[in-house]
């Protein structure tokens, strides 16, 4: 079986790309998807609610997908994860950036209710964390979009608001994504193993 490249460099090369199953999770390298760690210096600036509330989303979306990239061997959530990754980063980084020249303080950790979901989806069994996993993100990502497109509009900050509205896309695509990987997790969820083949053949006929 063949380690698959977890570093991409578009959504469109790792949706249509990767057609080959993910090795286990033994064998998933994170160390091409660097993770951008929040300062503790940012902890005695002014607090800001969105600020707050796109950080713990950004640390839930990262935290939660690099557990997925070692933990499963599916590839649509092993593809979903990785972009998980790699954008909630960029955009991690793009915040810290934003807290650090307005004195801005961000949390450092995830409060103790995400927390809690982390260790559910770490115990469930292989095809139970897939769909929960995948749940997960619609849900996030429902509230994310909530939360980006008010603060686009509401937002006292120009910075931040003008940080929302530019990730408000990006968002709303990951949405869909995670709604298309959830349909994908409903369906088989109870299959006895035909529905990913016809999966595999469909996507063979149309890349």
């Amino acid at each position: 079986m063949k380690k698959i490249l977890l570093f991409v460099t578009s959504i469109g090369i790792v949706f249509t790309a990767c057609r080959q199953n993910p090795n286990p999770s033994s064998q998933n390298d994170l160390d091409q998807i660097k993770t951008e760690k929040l300062d503790t210096a940012l902890t005695d600036g002014k607090v800001n609610t969105f600020a707050t509330n796109a950080a713990i989303g950004s640390m839930m979306e990262i935290e939660s997908s690099a557990l997925m990239i070692k933990r499963t061997e599916n590839r649509d959530i092993q593809n979903l994860a990785t972009i998980m990754v790699k954008d909630h980063t960029v955009a991690q980084k793009e915040l810290k950036t934003i807290a650090e020249n307005g004195k801005i303080s961000l949390p450092q950790s995830l409060p103790n209710e995400k927390q809690a979901i982390l260790v559910k989806l770490d115990s469930l069994k292989e095809d139970e964390r897939n769909h929960y996993y995948a749940e997960l993100m619609v849900k996030e990502h429902e509230e994310a979009v909530k939360l980006f497109k008010n603060a686009s509009n509401s937002e006292a900050d120009t910075k931040l608001a003008q940080f929302a509205k530019s990730k408000l896309p990006t968002l709303e695509h990951h949405l869909m994504e995670a709604k298309n990987v959830l349909k994908i997790m409903q369906a088989i969820r109870g299959d006895k193993g035909d529905y990913p083949l016809k999966i595999s053949k469909d996507r063979a006929n149309n890349p």
